[in-house]
């Protein structure tokens, strides 16, 4: 129909010249076959003019849509960069932020040095790493195409690096842990399995001080267990924790809260098929489940 519509001013010129040729054909008496012939070679070189017409009109059409997907492709990539890009910038800048409470107090610490210097420096510079680790861990998983490895690994390949790495941090906060070596295999990718266990752990220790944590993997389940008797969530924050900029009321609590830890927790755990559930009471304690898939599973 729109080609039709397109073509309308041309096929009324056709049909005009042709009326005025065949008026002066028929002015003229000339023969019936002369002006049959006439009106047959019209007609037909009409039809080859619009046949090709059609053609080209369809080719044209073709490449408008295109070009018109093309264009909404490209607009689609450009807010998707100009979300990721203010994405970053925005978390880089708290991350800036929360950089500058270690690096000042640990600026502090070698101004008057005494016999806890040593280890608040220690203090300050795990919690500077972590910080930075997880400014990577959140850029890496930001990209959809990041290697996940998978095979089989012992929970305390898992767990008894991170007890030593945070065995500053168990001491500076006077918080006791609770774990017993559990050698029992599941599949997973054993790098960000770490990550996601570290980040709770260090959720934990940051409303668990003076408390105790327990690590604990339940055989009969198959799930892993990270407990403490901190200070709980409220029921109405639990449905966000996992939420991207979700802190929280414990999070206001605490300055240093980003609300990033525990989105990269569920972001990790969705890529290696972990799943991950949390109940809390407020002001008695807070329990992360992790269900790895193992060999039984597959």
């Amino acid at each position: 129909m729109n080609f039709i519509k397109s073509k309308m001013s041309e096929l009324l010129i056709v049909i005009m010249l042709s009326s005025i040729f065949i008026s002066i054909m028929m002015l003229y008496n000339l023969p019936a076959e002369g002006i049959t012939l006439s009106i047959a070679i019209v007609i037909f070189l009409g039809i080859i003019y619009f046949g090709y017409s059609s053609i080209i009109y369809k080719r044209e059409c073709s490449v408008y849509e295109e070009n018109e997907r093309l264009i909404d492709d490209i607009q689609i990539l450009r807010n998707e960069k100009i979300a990721y890009q203010s994405e970053v910038e925005s978390y880089f800048l708290m991350w800036v932020h929360q950089m500058k409470t270690p690096i000042t107090a640990s600026k502090l610490l070698l101004e008057s040095p005494d016999e806890e210097t040593n280890s608040r420096m220690r203090h300050e510079i795990l919690q500077i790493d972590n910080y930075t680790n997880l400014a990577l861990s959140y850029l890496k998983l930001m990209n959809e195409k990041t290697d996940m490895v998978i095979m089989e690994t012992s929970i305390d390949d898992l767990i008894t690096p991170l007890i030593k790495r945070y065995s500053i941090q168990f001491i500076h906060n006077n918080t006791k842990l609770n774990y017993e070596r559990v050698h029992h295999l599941v599949l997973t990718d054993a790098k960000w399995a770490s990550v996601m266990i570290e980040q709770i752990l260090n959720n934990a220790l940051k409303y668990a001080r003076g408390r105790q944590i327990w690590i604990i993997y339940d055989e009969k389940n198959e799930v892993l267990l990270i407990k403490d008797d901190g200070i709980g969530i409220n029921a109405s924050d639990l449905p966000k924790i996992f939420d991207k900029g979700f802190s929280g009321y414990n999070g206001r609590l605490n300055e240093k809260s980003s609300g990033i830890g525990l989105y990269i927790v569920k972001t990790i755990a969705r890529r290696i098929n972990v799943q991950i559930s949390v109940e809390s009471v407020l002001n008695e304690g807070t329990t992360f489940h992790m269900k790895f898939p193992n060999l039984t599973n597959m």
